[in-house]
C-alpha cells in the first residue's frame, strides 16, 4: 500500500536529521521552498517512497552522460528531501550512475523492492533563492525577458534581497518555469499574492546546463521516473 505524500515520514541523512511531512504540511502551514544547504552541494538521501512506490522525481541522461533531474513533483518526498530541477544524480543505491546509460538507471530503480530509495546527488551550481515583497507603487521591482532578469528597480525589495541582472529564473514558488513564455511566468508570479520566492541561477550556468534539459524533457523515451 502506498503512502500519501502528505502523510508519510521521510528519511533524510544529508543534514543528520529526520523529519515527518506531518510536521511540515499541516493546516495552513507553509512548506519551505528554499532548501537547506548541503555541504559541497552533495546530498546523501534515503527517501521513503510515496504514491505508486515512487519518490516523485524524473531524470534524464545528457549527451555528456550526466543523469539530471528534469522534474520534481510538488510536495513529493523527493521535493521535501531537498531535491530540485537541475540537480545531478550521482548514485542510485550504492551504484555510481555517472556515465551510465538510462536503461541501467531504470534497472536499478526497478530492482529496488524496499519502501525507500537511496540516492546521492549534487545540487545545481550557484543557485539562489530570493523572496520578494510587492510594493504598492513599484510592484515587485524587476523585469525579465525570456526568463532572464534584465532590470531591477532601485530601492525595492528586489534590490534589497540581492536580485540583479543576468540571472535566470528557474522556479517561482515551487513551480519550474523553464521553457515557459514570459506572460505565463508573469501569471505564476502574480498568482501568489504580495510575496514571491524565485530560484535563480546565473545566465551562463543556465545556458551551459539547463537548456540541455528543457529541449528534450518531454520525450518519454529519454526519461526515468523514480
Amino acid at each position: 500500500m502506498s503512502v500519501s505524500w502528505e502523510a508519510q515520514d521521510l528519511f533524510v541523512s544529508s543534514t543528520g536529521s529526520t523529519g515527518s511531512v506531518n510536521d511540515i504540511v499541516q493546516q495552513g502551514c507553509f512548506v519551505r521552498i528554499a532548501r537547506i544547504p548541503a555541504a559541497n552541494g552533495i546530498r546523501e538521501l534515503l527517501i521513503r517512497k510515496g504514491e505508486g512506490g515512487r519518490v516523485g522525481l524524473t531524470v534524464r541522461r545528457t549527451e555528456e552522460g550526466n543523469i539530471l533531474i528534469c522534474s520534481v513533483a510538488r510536495r513529493s518526498p523527493a521535493y521535501l528531501a531537498g531535491l530540485r530541477y537541475g540537480d545531478e544524480v550521482l548514485y542510485v543505491e550504492d551504484t555510481n550512475v555517472q556515465g551510465e546509460q538510462l536503461w541501467r538507471v531504470r534497472e536499478l530503480v526497478q530492482q529496488n523492492l524496499r519502501n525507500s530509495l537511496k540516492l546521492r546527488t549534487q545540487d545545481k551550481p550557484r543557485e539562489r533563492y530570493v523572496t520578494i515583497s510587492r510594493d504598492v507603487e513599484k510592484g515587485f521591482g524587476f523585469r525579465f525577458v525570456d526568463g532572464e532578469i534584465t532590470f531591477v528597480r532601485p530601492n525595492t525589495s528586489a534590490e534589497q534581497r540581492g536580485l540583479e541582472r543576468r540571472l535566470q529564473i528557474i522556479e517561482v514558488n515551487e513551480e519550474v518555469v523553464v521553457g515557459m513564455k514570459d506572460k505565463d511566468i508573469e501569471a505564476v508570479i502574480c498568482a501568489n499574492g504580495d510575496t514571491v520566492t524565485l530560484c535563480v541561477v546565473p545566465v551562463k550556468v543556465y545556458q551551459k546546463m539547463f537548456s540541455r534539459l528543457s529541449s528534450t524533457m518531454n520525450e518519454s523515451s529519454t526519461l526515468v521516473e523514480m
